[in-house]
């Protein structure tokens, strides 16, 4: 079972096992915008969104997002 904490950079420093499943229809990045600037919400894994601070689970097959 492999575990990523998301973080404030997980679209620039996100693991090799979450990057590569990115497709941008069933996983994508979730945009905020703040005072003019783009910041990262989240990650959207199907119809959950993982926030920053949650934790993205794969099992070798699923990934899954548990709550802080």
């Amino acid at each position: 079972m492999k575990k990523y904490t998301v973080d404030k950079d997980a679209d620039v420093m996100a693991p090799g096992w979450l990057s590569v499943r990115i497709d941008y229809i069933n996983i994508k990045f979730i945009y905020c915008n703040v005072d003019g600037a783009v910041r990262l919400k989240g990650v959207k894994i199907g119809s959950e969104v993982a926030e920053i601070g949650d934790t993205i689970l794969f099992d070798g097959r699923r990934l899954s997002v548990e709550r802080r």
